[in-house]
């Protein structure tokens, strides 16, 4: 039984990995896209850059569980 309960949570992470790369990309789109169209001064890629760092990480923390069977909000595999 446990095993599908480490399948579950993979799923889990995998899920929270992709809305993490959803809520982190669409910001940072946007703001290229605004750096682009010359709305905003071309420091706002500094916005970017941690947004990229931050979101990134994030998700790779996410799938890194996805790949482990771990939930997104554990340290370990359940037992």
């Amino acid at each position: 039984m446990g095993f599908f309960k480490n399948i579950w949570d993979g799923i889990l992470s995998l899920i929270s990995a992709l809305a993490t790369f959803a809520v982190f990309g669409v910001p940072i789109w946007a703001t290229h896209l605004a750096i682009t169209a010359e709305l905003v001064p071309i420091w706002a890629y500094a916005a970017v850059i941690g947004l990229v760092f931050i979101g990134g990480n994030l998700g790779i923390a996410f799938l890194r569980k996805a790949l482990d069977g771990v939930a997104p909000l554990r340290e370990r595999k359940r037992r």
